[in-house]
């Protein structure tokens, strides 16, 4: 079992940026080397995401369930699946805390272990290709709240008294 952990704060009330990592449709493209996404419900979605370890090469299709441990504070991500004879198992923890200047720091664990042909790759390989794909996810996620951001200021700057603007 691996685990890799980080944070970034985003300038979102927390409850934006919860609506938008409970969102499925939202989350989905977030995850690296998307090639298909299935939302079945609010809390279950399945992907389809392309792999490269070392000289392996392949598609794991990957079953998502969204847990909330305590609404617009913590939620976990259980991730299972597999591809190319090897399997995966994760489990993400999210965690949202306000800052000071009216922003969100979500702090994130990631708990994973790999099985199959894969893990035989070698673990410092493997380590280093988990760790990117994850540390990848969650960038991704923080570019996209960073445009949700943009996009609510932008929107609050046309939505000013119109004797406000010069």
């Amino acid at each position: 079992m691996r685990t890799y952990q980080g944070d970034f704060v985003i300038d979102l009330p927390r409850s934006s940026v919860w609506a938008f990592i409970t969102d499925p449709e939202r989350v989905g493209p977030c995850i690296p080397d998307l090639l298909k996404l299935d939302v079945e419900s609010e809390t279950r979605f399945h992907a389809v995401v392309r792999v490269g370890v070392g000289p392996v090469r392949g598609k794991f299709k990957l079953s998502t369930e969204l847990t909330v441990t305590e609404p617009e504070v913590s939620a976990e991500l259980s991730i299972r699946g597999g591809g190319m004879g090897s399997g995966v198992d994760m489990k993400a923890k999210l965690t949202l805390s306000d800052t000071e200047n009216g922003g969100t720091k979500l702090d994130w664990r990631c708990d994973a272990a790999i099985s199959g042909p894969v893990a035989s790759l070698g673990g410092r390989l493997i380590d280093n290709e988990a760790k990117k794909i994850t540390e990848k996810m969650f960038n991704n996620l923080s570019k996209a709240l960073s445009s949700v951001s943009e996009q609510v200021a932008a929107t609050s700057e046309e939505t000013a008294e119109p004797g406000l603007k010069e």
